[in-house]
């Protein structure tokens, strides 16, 4: 316990840590971009709960519903699938989703800010590095790769 507690005073004196840059652009974007995602995502909520926009399936009949495979839930309601729903935005239990794409997209909006603090400062693997995870995220949220079970 003494040589753990010395041991600990010597590494508070040698060793000083500081964060990267990039490291506190990346916490502020993920603090601002996830508070706005659960904003939209609440203010859609209570948009939908309180009948401010009109449902796609309402509220009362959502219950009839539940026992539905998926396939049969689609069928029965016109729900949207894939990215369909951006044009359906004017649907108060649509528009929740909004905010889930917000939150959703915290990683990649952070990202993109490292892209660029890496390329201004001329790390260019790190700078590859960030444009490879770019385009990863971006052929998946694209839907243009598909794998069947």
């Amino acid at each position: 316990m003494v040589f753990e507690h010395k041991l600990g005073e010597l590494m508070e004196k040698s060793i000083v840590f500081e964060n990267a840059p990039e490291q506190h652009i990346y916490a502020k974007i993920i603090y601002h971009v996830s508070n706005l995602g659960l904003l939209v995502l609440i203010m859609g909520f209570i948009l939908y709960i309180f009948g401010v926009l009109t449902p796609l399936v309402p509220l009362e009949e959502l219950p009839k519903y539940w026992s539905l495979s998926l396939t049969q839930f689609l069928e029965k309601t016109g729900a949207p699938t894939g990215w369909r729903w951006t044009a359906m935005l004017g649907y108060g239990d649509v528009i929740p989703f909004l905010g889930v794409t917000i939150l959703a997209s915290v990683t990649f909006v952070c990202f993109l800010a490292l892209l660029f603090s890496f390329l201004q400062r001329g790390a260019k693997v790190l700078a590859f590095i960030a444009a490879m995870e770019l385009f990863f995220i971006l052929i998946s949220a694209s839907n243009l790769i598909q794998i069947s079970h």
